[in-house]
This record gives structure tokens, C-alpha cells and sequence, in this order.
């Protein structure tokens, strides 16, 4: 997702059209993101709408000569970590619901092994059951590194750790993870 450093440039003078067409073109993005941590509609809707605020904030301190995602990602992380903490969440969803349907729609348009997907299906619903019962550092190392597809260096930055305690905390959430998978699957 690239947006335009134009855009960013028209952002900082306070341009109203172009914080409209940024917010436009990440608003599905910060949806699913802050869903995936709050397992609420409500509750992540309320949460992009501080998201936003915060990039409106904060949009002259951005560098236009790094990448934007990581930026904006950050800032949506971190506001889904301050409310998680504040109303002390258990349970972190890794998809946006919706979402399913369509792809199964697609799956049949496709013509391809429908059951194969409804067995990948079932195993990413017993994943994400899993998933859920473990602790908040754990399910957000996985969350971040698998789902969200970041590096260790991109998750030690994010969660403010030494890059040894990620990979320890990693190794051990996968660990926690096989052995919650291996009297089910």
C-alpha cells in the first residue's frame, strides 16, 4: 500500500481533501488491523477514529523520506495496545469476519477443491481458538510476525524489546502454540 508523497506533502500544509483521500485509502487496512486486536466493531471503529486523530497530530513529525505504512501501522498498534491495556482484553481475533464469505464465494467461482479450503477454514477458526487462550505477549508476537508479516527487528521496534527477548518470546509462542495444536489437529 503506497501512498502518495504528494498526498503526505498536501497532508502537512492541513490540506482537509487530502487527509480525506489518506484516510480513504487506509481506512479498510486500519479496520481490519484494529479488529484483529479488539474483536469489536465498535471498539475498533472508536479506535481508528483515534488513529486518526493521532496521524492528524502528528503528520509534521513524519519523514517523507521513509515508507508511510510502517508509520501509520505503528501508531495504530500501539492505540490498540493502550486500549487494550485500559479495558485489560483477553482475546485478539486475527480476521475481519466479513471477509470469509467473500472468499468463499471466491473459492467456488474458482472451480477449485472446496473442501480442501473449508479444512483450511476449520483449521485457521481452531488456530485462532488457540490463539486466544494464550497470554497477550504471546498471541501479539504471533499476531505481528505471522499475520502482519513483520521482521523481528520491525517487532522489537514496535514493542519497544531488545531484539533477543522477541525471538525468545516468539520461539516460546510457537512452541505454546504447537502444543495446544497437537491434541487437536
Amino acid at each position: 500500500m503506497n501512498v502518495d508523497i504528494n498526498v503526505i506533502k498536501k497532508c502537512k500544509k492541513n490540506d482537509k481533501n487530502a487527509f480525506m483521500e489518506l484516510f480513504k485509502q487506509y481506512e479498510r487496512y486500519l479496520y481490519k488491523l484494529c479488529y484483529s486486536y479488539v474483536q469489536n466493531e465498535q471498539d475498533s471503529l472508536d479506535i481508528m477514529q483515534e488513529v486518526y486523530i493521532k496521524i492528524f497530530k502528528n503528520i509534521n513529525k513524519f519523514d517523507t523520506n521513509m515508507p508511510f505504512h510502517p508509520w501509520i501501522r505503528r501508531i495504530a498498534v500501539n492505540t490498540c495496545l493502550n486500549h487494550k491495556r485500559s479495558l485489560k482484553y483477553n482475546t485478539i481475533s486475527l480476521s475481519g469476519g466479513s471477509d470469509e464469505y467473500q472468499a468463499l464465494e471466491e473459492q467456488l467461482a474458482a472451480d477449485t477443491d472446496i473442501e480442501q479450503y473449508i479444512e483450511n477454514m476449520d483449521l485457521e477458526r481452531i488456530v485462532k481458538q488457540q490463539l486466544d487462550t494464550m497470554s497477550p505477549k504471546h498471541r501479539m508476537v504471533i499476531i505481528l510476525r505471522y499475520y502482519e508479516g513483520l521482521s523481528y527487528d520491525e517487532i522489537a521496534e514496535m514493542l519497544e524489546l531488545p531484539l533477543g527477548t522477541v525471538k525468545t518470546d516468539l520461539y516460546r509462542a510457537r512452541n505454546a502454540l504447537k502444543n495446544k495444536l497437537a491434541g487437536i489437529v
